[in-house]
């Protein structure tokens, strides 16, 4: 978590912005703050990089400026990929500041647990977003259900903060296996249905490359499957 003097440092330096209005902190992380608010009259999220004290500042400041230009560069060719992310509005790649367009809607989370979306149509269409990105060659880092918003029955994909380029399809494995555990830690009962869609609509976009990917996920799987059973082993 940021440590509070960097907090009300860095809403300070958010409402010192020419334009830019806060309404209120929705996300307050290990590397970085999120504020909603208007940037002239534009609705937005402003991703707000905080100075980590106990990093050299050289260093602080080449990794807070390499991740937010990396996370700008992830979305815009997302964009312009046809996979539906925020828009970059603004970017202060020495401040470690990325302002992105407000998304309104849902968390995919809290749809599942509601059922009151179309699960199978939503979990295609976000399979085949997925693979859209794969084929851009941007792994997401961070594919859970927490991370797509539902706006008027379509997903929008957030939050590249853990985003890198890879074209490996150990990257993209790992990807969608993340994916598959969230679903198992929030919905188990919905896993099979969910992810069975999913796997459909990442097959569209990837074609033959698909199995490679969703082969992959299984032999991840196995691997963390061994790995449990020698920690027993050992310790029991």
């Amino acid at each position: 978590m940021a440590e509070v003097g960097s907090y009300n440092e860095s809403i300070a330096y958010l409402k010192s912005l020419v334009g830019f209005e806060a309404l209120r902190v929705i996300g307050v992380g290990a590397e970085a703050i999120l504020v909603e608010g208007y940037l002239c009259r534009l609705h937005v999220v402003a991703k707000y990089r905080v100075p980590k004290v106990y990093r050299a500042e050289q260093l602080d400041n080449l990794l807070r400026k390499t991740r937010t230009v990396l996370e700008a560069k992830l979305l815009g060719r997302a964009a312009m990929a046809g996979v539906n992310v925020p828009h970059v509005v603004y970017v202060d790649a020495e401040e470690g500041l990325l302002v992105l367009t407000y998304v309104e809607g849902e968390r995919m989370k809290e749809l599942l647990q509601d059922y009151r979306e179309d699960l199978r149509r939503l979990a295609r269409e976000v399979g085949y977003m997925v693979g859209l990105l794969h084929n851009e060659g941007i792994i997401h880092g961070d594919l859970t259900t927490s991370n797509i918003i539902v706006l008027r029955g379509r997903p929008y994909i957030i939050d590249f903060g853990l985003g890198f380029l890879s074209r490996r399809i150990e990257d993209a494995g790992v990807d969608l296996h993340l994916f598959k555990r969230a679903l198992e830690s929030t919905h188990p009962s919905l896993v099979e249905e969910v992810f069975s869609s999913f796997a459909e609509g990442y097959r569209l976009a990837r074609g033959s490359v698909a199995e490679e990917v969703l082969r992959k996920v299984e032999e991840i799987r196995m691997r963390g499957r061994y790995v449990a059973q020698r920690r027993r082993k050992l310790f029991w």
